[in-house]
């Protein structure tokens, strides 16, 4: 063989080892690699967009975050900072102060939700009915968010205390589990009451006082005289007394005097039922 064709096949020989060494190192090795590096640059690209949109709306959550901050902050509403019922008690008995009334506290028990958690109690209690309104109304609408349930009012069935009612009812008194609401140790108390013109309580019949002042009893007494402004009666005991407009007799006051015509008007109220008595001069 000569030195020529040798050399030929020497080199033909490394010529196919490279290349099948070639074809080899790319197809077992490097397309995986570039396999691998497109999987990675898509995660990356997915994950620059995700960050890429992130960016983008970051100016409008620093804002909606500003927004709900001051919405916080100046909020009319806030919530007990921890289930410590000694904070309801002690807010409680700051209404009872403005609103006096006497009642009696429970504590019940204590749930919570994922954001917040309520205190439950109980109450109950007596005071002025009006008073009781209000003190209930106080209630809902200060700061601490709280709820009325299940409430009973009844009237005290005494002479000397018929504006006077009991109340029972069941108080959920919410608190903040993640300090959203930098919330301060007494919460504010709101001006707001609830005014009642009426007591619907109040008997509209009720047993007539007894006559412990010794007032002049109009229908036990005589009108003897009457001048300007001024009437002249012997009293139920025989005595001559004198009264004015708008004085006060047994059940009621002097309303009117005729002076032309010899007679006065009386408005007197028996247990709610009013009425009007006429005395005529006795000639």
């Amino acid at each position: 063989m000569s030195y020529a064709l040798r050399n030929t096949l020497i080199l033909l020989m490394v010529l196919i080892f490279i290349t099948a060494g070639g074809y080899l190192i790319i197809h077992f090795y490097q397309l995986p690699q570039i396999d691998k590096l497109e999987q990675t640059i898509e995660t990356d690209q997915a994950e620059y967009d995700n960050k890429r949109e992130i960016a983008d709306r970051l100016p409008d959550l620093e804002q909606q975050f500003v927004q709900s901050k001051e919405f916080i902050e100046n909020f009319d509403k806030t919530l007990f900072r921890t289930n410590n019922p000694d904070q309801v008690y002690r807010f409680l008995s700051i209404l009872s102060d403005t609103d006096p009334i006497q009642f009696d506290y429970i504590y019940t028990d204590s749930t919570q939700t994922d954001r917040y958690g309520v205190v439950t109690s109980q109450l109950a209690g007596r005071g002025p009915y009006r008073a009781v309104l209000n003190f209930m109304t106080r209630i809902e609408n200060s700061e601490p968010v709280q709820k009325i349930e299940e409430l009973v009012i009844s009237p005290v069935s005494q002479v000397d205390e018929y504006t006077f009612v009991t109340f029972n009812f069941r108080l959920r008194s919410f608190y903040d589990r993640h300090n959203y609401f930098n919330a301060r140790n007494t919460p504010g108390v709101s001006g707001q009451i609830q005014f009642a013109s009426h007591n619907p309580f109040f008997p509209l019949i009720r047993n007539v006082d007894p006559n412990t002042d010794d007032l002049i009893d109009v229908e036990q007494s005589q009108l003897v005289g009457i001048g300007s402004g001024i009437v002249y009666l012997l009293d139920q005991n025989g005595r001559l007394q004198t009264l004015q407009e708008r004085d006060r007799v047994y059940l009621g006051r002097l309303e009117s005097i005729n002076i032309n015509q010899g007679y006065a008007i009386f408005r007197l109220n028996k247990g709610g039922i009013v009425e009007t008595v006429s005395l005529e001069v006795q000639r």
